[in-house]
C-alpha cells in the first residue's frame, strides 16, 4: 500500500449506527413511530433513547437528549426537563467531555434537591463524586459515594448499590489503597446476578487493574478476558474498546505483541463506529508503541503522527504531551535536536496546563537529555535539575496520598464505632417500646374483658326482645339475601374474573397484535358495562343472558388459547325475550363447564344451550363436551360448591318472588360431558309462549 494512502487511512475516522442495536432502543424507538404520543411522553422517550445511546452511540444520544429537554419544555414538567439534563450529562460523560459533563449534573443535583427525591440526589451524588475524581479530590469522591451507597441500600436499588461500591473502589485504586480496593470490587461483585453483564465487567476491568499495579499480569490477563465476555453480551461498544486495549496493554507488557496488536485493532474498530476520536487517538498511540517494539519503525511513525493530531483536535493536553514526548524520542535516535528540543518544549507546556507531575518530569528529563546532545551542559544540568524537583514533588505527592490513606482508615474506623454505637442505642431503645408495648397489650386486654362481660349481660337482657324482632324481620330479610347473593356473585367474579381478561389483552399488546387486542377489549368493556347496568336489575330476559355470556366464553377463551363455542337449540322457537331470570343467573354454571371440564381436554370447547317446552314452563339443559369430568359440586371446594348451590337457591327465590312452584335442578355426567338442567316454572301469563 502507497504510504500517502495509508497514511489517510489511518486519519479517516467514521461512525455508523450500532449493528447489534439492543433490544431495549428497538422497543423504544418503535413506541416513539406511534402518532398521538403527547409532548411529555415524547420527552420521556427522547430522555431513555439518550440514556440508552450514550455508550453505543454518543453523539445520536446527544441529540436525543436535546430533543428530549425541547419536549419537556414544551410539556412544563420539570421532572422530565431533569431526566433530560442527566441523560445529556452522560452522554458527555462518554465523549470526555467532562466539563460539560459537569454542568448537567449540576443543574440535576438542584433539582433533586429542591424536590427532594432521595433516589435522584443518590445518583447525583454518584456523578459529582466522579467529577471530584476526575479532580483529584478523592475525599469528596469518597464522601459523596458513600452518600449515594447509603440512600441506594436504603431504597433497596441494587444495580445502583453496585455501581457506587464499585466507583468507591475506583477512587482507592487511585490512592493505590489496594486492599480497601479489592473490598469494595468484591462487595459489588457479590451483589450481581448473572444477567448484570455491564456491571460484571465494569467490575472485573477494575479487578484487572488492581491486578495489574500489583504485577500479578496473569491474574490481570484472565480477568480482562472476563471482562470483554461480560461487554460483548451486555452489547455496550465503547466497555467493549476499553477493555480491549487494557487487555492489550497486558499482552504488550508479556511480550506477546501479535496478540496485542489483534486486541488494539479490534478496539480501534470499535472506537470509529462509536466515533470516540480521543479513544482512537489512544488507539493509534498504543499501536506506535507495539510497532516500536516489533521494529517495523514506518508503521510505529505513522500511528504516532495520527494519535498527535487527532489529540490536538480533540483538546487533549495531558495525552498529547506524553505523545510529543514519543515523537521527540524517535527525532533524538536520527539526532534531530532541534525538533525534538521543539516537540519537548511544547510537551513541557502542555503538562504544566494538565498539572502533571509526572509528565512534567519526564519533559524535563527529555529536554536534559536533548541539552546534552547538542553539548549545552549547564542548559543540561539545570533541566536534570528541574525534573528531580518534580521528581521530589511526586515523591511529597505520594506522601500526600498515604496521609489521605491513613486518615481516611482513621475515619472509616471511626464511623464504624459510631455506626456500632447508634446501633446498640437503637438496640436499646427498640426494647424498651417493646416492654412498653407489651404492657399496654395487658391492659387493653383487660379493658377488653370487662368489655365482654358487660356485653354479655347486656345480650341476655336483649335476647328476648331480638327472638320477638327476629320474626317480624324474616321476610325482610328473604328479600334482601336475594339481593345480597346476587352482589356475592360479582364479587367473587368480578376480581378473578377482570384480573385474568386484563392479563389476556396485555398478552395481545405484548405479541404488538393491537387489533386482537382492541377486539377483545371492546368485548370485555361492553361485559363490564352490562354488569354494572344489571346491578340495579332484578331480572333481565333470557336473550340478554345468553349474549352476556357469549362475550364472557369469547374471552375466556382467550385466556384458555382455545375456541370455545355456544350452541343454543330453540327446537320450539320459544321467544327468549320473553323468558325472565336473575342477571348472570347461569354465569357460574359455565364457568363450571369451562374450567373443569373444557380446560381439561385438548380438543375444542363446545357449550349447549338446549330450550324445551314443558307443561309448567320451560326447560333449559346446558351440557359441555368435557368428556365426563366430576361435577364442580362433588370436588370438595367449598368456594366451588357454594357457586352451584347460589345458582338453585337464587332461582328458587326469583320464582318464588313470582307466586311460582320451586324450581328443578339437576346435574349429572355421562359420555358425551357435564350436563345441568333448570326447570322454570313461569307464571301463568307466560306458560303457553
Amino acid at each position: 500500500m502507497h504510504m500517502k494512502k495509508f497514511f489517510a487511512l489511518l486519519l479517516f475516522v467514521f461512525r455508523v449506527g450500532n449493528l447489534q442495536a439492543q433490544n431495549q432502543i428497538d422497543s423504544l424507538l418503535k413506541e416513539l413511530t406511534q402518532p398521538t404520543l403527547s409532548d411529555s411522553l415524547r420527552a420521556f422517550l427522547h430522555s431513555e433513547l439518550a440514556f440508552e445511546f450514550a455508550g453505543v452511540d454518543p453523539h445520536r444520544g446527544l441529540a436525543f437528549a436535546d430533543s428530549a429537554l425541547a419536549f419537556a419544555q414544551k410539556a412544563e414538567s420539570s421532572s422530565l426537563e431533569t431526566s433530560a439534563h442527566n441523560s445529556k450529562g452522560v452522554n458527555y460523560w462518554y465523549l470526555g467531555e467532562d466539563s460539560l459533563a459537569a454542568l448537567e449534573y449540576q443543574l440535576v443535583f438542584l433539582s433533586h434537591l429542591n424536590s427532594g427525591n432521595l433516589r435522584g440526589q443518590a445518583t447525583s451524588s454518584n456523578n459529582l463524586a466522579l467529577l471530584f475524581y476526575n479532580q483529584g479530590d478523592y475525599r469528596g469522591a469518597l464522601e459523596n459515594h458513600q452518600k449515594a451507597s447509603r440512600i441506594f441500600e436504603e431504597l433497596g436499588l441494587r444495580k445502583n448499590l453496585i455501581n457506587s461500591l464499585t466507583n468507591t473502589g475506583v477512587v482507592f485504586l487511585a490512592l493505590a489503597d489496594y486492599p480497601n480496593a479489592l473490598e469494595y470490587f468484591l462487595k459489588a461483585m457479590k451483589k450481581t446476578e448473572n444477567e448484570d453483564f455491564w456491571e460484571r465487567g465494569n467490575i472485573s476491568n477494575n479487578l484487572g487493574l488492581v491486578y495489574k499495579n500489583l504485577g500479578d499480569f496473569a491474574r490481570a490477563d484472565s480477568i480482562y478476558q472476563v471482562a470483554v465476555r461480560e461487554y460483548k453480551k451486555d452489547g455496550n461498544l465503547q466497555a467493549q474498546a476499553n477493555s480491549l486495549g487494557n487487555l492489550a496493554v497486558i499482552k504488550q507488557v508479556q511480550g506477546k505483541l501479535n496478540l496485542a496488536e489483534n486486541l488494539v485493532l479490534e478496539a480501534l474498530e470499535i472506537n470509529r463506529k462509536i466515533g470516540n476520536q480521543r479513544r482512537i487517538a489512544s488507539d493509534f498511540a498504543t499501536l506506535s508503541s507495539i510497532y516500536t517494539q516489533m521494529d517495523q519503525f514506518g508503521k510505529s511513525a505513522l500511528f504516532l503522527d495520527s494519535a498527535i493530531q487527532l489529540y490536538r483536535s480533540v483538546g487533549e493536553r495531558l495525552n498529547l504531551s506524553k505523545v510529543l514526548l514519543e515523537k521527540a524520542a524517535s527525532e533524538k535516535k536520527r539526532a534531530n535536536w532541534n525538533s525534538a528540543q521543539r516537540l519537548e518544549l511544547e510537551a513541557l507546556k502542555l503538562a504544566e496546563e494538565s498539572n502533571s507531575l509526572e509528565v512534567q518530569k519526564n519533559a524535563w528529563l527529555a529536554l536534559s537529555e536533548t541539552f546534552r546532545g547538542r553539548r549545552a551542559f549547564s542548559k543540561a544540568l539545570e533541566a536534570f535539575e528541574r525534573a528531580q524537583l518534580f521528581k521530589d514533588s511526586i515523591f511529597n505527592d505520594e506522601n500526600r496520598k498515604q496521609i489521605l490513606r491513613l486518615q481516611l482508615g482513621y475515619e472509616f474506623d471511626q464511623k464504624a464505632q459510631l455506626m456500632q454505637s447508634e446501633f446498640e442505642k437503637e438496640r436499646i431503645l427498640l426494647d424498651l417500646q417493646t416492654r412498653e408495648s407489651q404492657l399496654k397489650a395487658r391492659l387493653y386486654l383487660m379493658g377488653l374483658l370487662v368489655v365482654l362481660l358487660v356485653g354479655a349481660g347486656l345480650f341476655l337482657l336483649l335476647k328476648y326482645q331480638t327472638n320477638q324482632r327476629r320474626k317480624l324481620l324474616q321476610q325482610r330479610y328473604q328479600a334482601e339475601i336475594s339481593e345480597l347473593e346476587l352482589k356475592a356473585l360479582k364479587a367473587q367474579m368480578n376480581p378473578h374474573f377482570i384480573f385474568n381478561a386484563l392479563s389476556s389483552i396485555s398478552h395481545f399488546l405484548l405479541k404488538n397484535e393491537p387489533e386482537e387486542a382492541d377486539r377483545y377489549l371492546t368485548k370485555f368493556a361492553r361485559m363490564i358495562r352490562k354488569i354494572l347496568d344489571y346491578s340495579e336489575l332484578r331480572e333481565i330476559s333470557m336473550e340478554e343472558e345468553i349474549r352476556f355470556l357469549r362475550d364472557y366464553i369469547q374471552i375466556e377463551a382467550l385466556r384458555l388459547g382455545k375456541t370455545i363455542e355456544l350452541l343454543v337449540q330453540n327446537p320450539d322457537r320459544l321467544d327468549l325475550n320473553k323468558i325472565k331470570v336473575p342477571p348472570l343467573l347461569l354465569q357460574p354454571l359455565v364457568e363450571n363447564s369451562i374450567w373443569h371440564a373444557i380446560a381439561k381436554t385438548e380438543e375444542n370447547g363446545q357449550i349447549k344451550f338446549i330450550f324445551e317446552r314443558k307443561e309448567s314452563g320451560v326447560q333449559l339443559s346446558l351440557r359441555d363436551n368435557g368428556k365426563g369430568q366430576v361435577p364442580t359440586i362433588e370436588l370438595g371446594a367449598d368456594h366451588r360448591s357454594l357457586g352451584m348451590k347460589l345458582v338453585e337457591k337464587r332461582l328458587l327465590n326469583f320464582q318464588n318472588t313470582k307466586e311460582t312452584e320451586n324450581p328443578v335442578f339437576d346435574f349429572d355426567v355421562d359420555s358425551e360431558g357435564f350436563w345441568v338442567r333448570l326447570q322454570f316454572n313461569l307464571p301463568k301469563n307466560l306458560v303457553n309462549l
